[in-house]
């Protein structure tokens, strides 16, 4: 993996190895296959990650009984077309709106379904991540590129999408969670630009310092369920299911059991209640993978 050529995701500058340097307009031009890779590494690495609390991972379903690792893996390749096409949809946009990438969102989300026999293995992430890739091709045409610029677009390009979800008929899971508990959930993130995906970057990172990287990713993962109100978890299991949630991360993070193999057994023991109580943390995976998007272009891993 080409690294770029910074420490920080602060005010980065991007190294030539990756990007073609200042073209004419000053601006900075990515190769469009190498973004769908990292994008798709994101994926993987997610879901071969374990133990996880109740979710698909490399050695286990978790809670779930229509999906298992290959579909995760099928639905990855699947979607490397996507992200290349959302990376190369934002070289050309205006950065005003992205109708044409919902478009290509909705075809990806039906290719999807078609390699893992219907199993819905990465809906969340067609959306979030491809909005990331999107935004990505668009500030990088520019100079000063950062990670909080692309932050910034992605909310820009959500604006006002919550209202939405002020509907007399509830469809979807977030729409049935707002109007039965006042929850926005991945709307109001979006509207944020999915900023957590950043601070979970900044806990990643910390973390790697005192663990190894799987271990970190760990800890990272229980991160954000400290932060999110994670659909997923109260459709399956209620606002007890979001307590017993918050519950076990608080644990996680405050006894620091991701750093250590004695701390991982009992973070399997985690994994097994929640499988017992059929709960599982997807909305959580998925600001994980958006982490390790940002991790994985800023070159940490070779």
């Amino acid at each position: 993996m080409t690294k770029l050529g910074c420490n920080s995701h602060k005010n980065k500058k991007v190294d030539e190895r990756f990007f073609i340097y200042y073209n004419e307009f000053g601006g900075i031009m990515l190769n469009s296959d190498k973004i769908a890779r990292l994008a798709s590494y994101a994926l993987i690495y997610e879901v071969s990650l374990s133990p996880k609390p109740g979710l698909v991972s490399l050695i286990d379903v978790g809670a779930h009984n229509d999906m298992d690792y290959m579909d995760f893996l099928k639905s990855s390749l699947v979607l490397y077309d996507y992200f290349k096409i959302s990376y190369e949809l934002g070289e050309k946009s205006n950065g005003e709106d992205f109708l044409e990438l919902r478009e290509y969102g909705k075809l990806y989300e039906d290719k999807m379904k078609a390699v893992t026999g219907g199993a819905n293995t990465h809906k969340g992430i067609i959306f979030s991540l491809g909005l990331m890739v999107y935004a990505s091709a668009i500030e990088m045409r520019k100079e000063n590129f950062s990670f909080e610029k692309v932050i910034d677009r992605v909310a820009y390009l959500n604006r006002g999408i919550s209202n939405e979800l002020k509907i007399e008929k509830a469809e979807t899971h977030g729409e049935k969670n707002y109007k039965k508990y006042g929850l926005k959930g991945i709307r109001e993130e979006a509207e944020e630009g999915f900023k957590k995906a950043l601070m979970g970057l900044d806990f990643l990172k910390e973390a790697e310092k005192k663990t190894n990287f799987d271990y970190a990713l760990t800890g990272t993962l229980f991160y954000f369920m400290s932060l999110i109100e994670d659909s997923n978890i109260i459709k399956r299991g209620g606002l007890e299911g979001l307590e017993f949630l918050k519950e076990t991360s608080s644990r996680v993070l405050e006894d620091k059991l991701y750093e250590n193999e004695a701390g991982m057994k009992e973070i399997q023991k985690i994994n097994e209640e929640y499988k017992r109580r059929n709960l599982s943390p997807g909305g959580c995976a998925d600001f994980l993978i958006l982490t390790l998007y940002f991790y994985l272009l800023e070159g940490n891993i070779d």
